[in-house]
This record gives structure tokens, sequence and C-alpha cells, in this order.
């Protein structure tokens, strides 16, 4: 009763179609696919932080060393160039068509795409060699570049489930129907082979897909003012979010764990001062944190000093008290779950499990 996973994802209306057992009482099931290309990152460079040049006839400065916060400022900047291009793409993970031009082109031969991208409610990413650079990149609607191949990927699983075989049939139509000149070259996978492979990656995803919920209940049962919340959540660096939740974030903005109330409601900065809550929820997504287990740690450590500070107690969703011995059994199957995700090759909090688990 410690995880109700169906209630919390409902909650952030990103529930899977099936139903999940709950992870305390069920073993979880085996690997359903263990061939996930890895999702790996290059290091990042190593830029050298150099010295204005000296026009005089004094001899240069040496090159000050690298402080750990510049390296960390660049291994920030190679992360986020990487999330943002296409090196995410894969044939485990994306249905990938693609075109090769016999002269460049520009994304106008696309236009089709571009006006029914969202009629297959999966995720649709295009990139294209550019022609000037000979270097892949993510391809905008506006650009103006040239481009000798394009590929066009449509995701085949997010956190509703696999993409249904039918709209990947539409999408390679209408794909395939982008070039009409005979000279270019368009490499077709088979549709068929690519359903299969959306069907055993969701099912994969199921098996670790898991929202750690733990509630403060106040211990007079009194109501815990928004200001109250909003004062706590900021000495714990949280920020409110656009969701109605407070977030505490990592350095690229992404959530590590979150606050919300136990009733529901949002909180707006407009209305922290009206309302009360019965207790809040702290929540963490274990496939989209990185380190999810170090994290939950820290979220338990927060967990125990905010109850301190509301004068409440860490319950379950039955509002029984969540002892050591529970605490201890849930971070096992954190572990579990991590340990899984790890040798399935996706990563927790990692880009590609971020798309998976959209």
């Amino acid at each position: 009763g410690w995880w109700q996973q169906r209630g919390y994802q409902q909650e952030y209306q990103e529930t899977f179609r099936r139903e999940q057992a709950d992870i305390l009482y069920a073993a979880p099931e085996e690997d359903a696919r263990r061939s996930i290309n890895q999702d790996t990152y290059p290091e990042s460079v190593q830029a050298q932080d150099m010295q204005p040049t000296v026009t005089s006839f004094q001899a240069s400065p040496p090159i000050a060393p690298l402080t750990s916060a510049v390296l960390d400022e660049q291994k920030l900047a190679s992360a986020v160039l990487m999330e943002s291009g296409c090196a995410l793409l894969d044939d485990t993970t994306d249905y990938i068509i693609e075109i090769r031009l016999n002269r460049p082109n520009g994304v106008g031969m696309l236009t089709g795409l571009w006006l029914r991208r969202f009629d297959f409610g999966h995720d649709i990413t295009i990139c294209g060699l550019n022609a000037e650079s000979n270097a892949w990149e993510k391809v905008l609607a506006e650009s103006t570049l040239h481009y000798a191949a394009f590929k066009l990927a449509l995701q085949l699983v997010k956190r509703s489930g696999a993409v249904p075989e039918s709209k990947l049939v539409r999408f390679r139509d209408l794909v395939s129907s982008l070039s009409s000149k005979p000279a270019d070259q368009i490499i077709v996978p088979e549709v068929g082979m690519a359903a299969a492979r959306a069907l055993k990656l969701d099912e994969f995803c199921v098996t670790v897909d898991r929202i750690i919920g733990l509630n403060l209940l106040p211990d007079n049962r009194h109501q815990i003012l928004g200001t109250e919340i909003a004062e706590v959540c900021r000495q714990h660096d949280f920020a409110l979010q656009a969701d109605g939740a407070f977030h505490l974030l990592d350095k690229r903005g992404h959530t590590l764990f979150s606050l919300s109330s136990m009733d529901s409601v949002s909180f707006q900065y407009h209305t922290l001062g009206q309302n009360g809550v019965s207790g809040v929820t702290l929540l963490l997504d274990v496939p989209l944190t990185e380190q999810p287990v170090q994290h939950f740690d820290q979220m338990v450590e927060v967990a125990k000093k905010m109850a301190k500070q509301f004068k409440a107690s860490i319950v379950d969703d039955h509002r029984k008290t969540l002892g050591e011995d529970s605490l201890v059994l849930i971070r096992e199957q954190i572990i579990t779950i991590e340990s899984k995700m790890t040798h399935g090759n996706i990563v927790p909090g990692s880009a590609q499990a971020r798309r998976l688990f959209s």
C-alpha cells in the first residue's frame, strides 16, 4: 500500500495503458528486451580558459587551470548539446526513414510532414545532413539551409504506450510521398518489424515505470496553509512550477523530486494564502531521475525535515506510518529498477529515458 502507482500516474496524467503490479508485493518481471542500444554520451571537450591576449612585450601569462565549476559547466553544455541533437535516434526506439537526395534541397520538400506531424500521437524528429558542414542536425521548419539527406523518425514508445502499426503505415506512406525525384534514394524499414520492436520496448518500460510517493500528514490533522508550504519549500530550494507543484531541480532544470497536495489541489502563487491542504506528497519519478537511489535517499531526508516543520508524520496512502523498515524496502526496489534499466541500456534520467517516459 505504500506506492499507489495508478493514483500517482493519473495525477501526472502520464499513465500507461496497462495495469501495473505493486512493486512492493510482486517481483519485477523478466526483462522483455535487452538489446536496446546504449544511450551514451561522449566526454565533453576540455576547452581551455584562456587569458586575454597581451599586446606588450611581456610574456603571455600561463593558461589558468580548469576549476571544477568550469568543468561542470562544460559537461552541462555538452549534455545539453547531445540532448538537442539527433544522437538519440536509433532503430530500437524510433521508426526511421532516410531520404538521400541527388542534389541538396531545402526544408520546403517536407511541408506535407510539417502540416501533419501531430497526426501520429508520438513525437516526430526530423534531422538533416547539412550540405555545408556535412553534419547531422535537427531541422527546423523555418530553416533556410540546404541538406543532402534527411532522417525522419517516429518515436515508437512513450508513456501512454507503443505506436500502433496502423500509424507506422501512415507515417511510411506520407514520408515516401515527399520526394518525387526518381534519383533520390529512400530507405524504408519494414513496418511489421518496427511494430514488434515497439511492443517489446513498451513491455520493458512498463516493468520499470514507477513513481514513489511519501505523504506528510499533520499529526493533529490540521490544514497546512499554502503560504507555510511555500516557505518550507523555499528553504529546501523547491520552486513552484506551471503544473501546480513545487519541484527540486537539477542544474539542467530537470526535476529530481516534487511536492504536491494530497488533496489534488494545484498550488498557485495568487491563492497560496487563501487555502490550506490536509497534507502534502513528495514524489520521485524513478525512470526520469538520474541516480534514483541517491535521490530517493535525499527525498527521505527532506521528508523527515519537512515532517518536523509541518508537525507531521510520513505515511503511506492508507495513512499508516512509514517506518525505517518500509523505507529500506522501497529503496531496495528502486535499486532493482535502476539495475534493470541499466542492463536494458536505458539509464534512468538520461535523455533517452525522458523521451520514452514522456
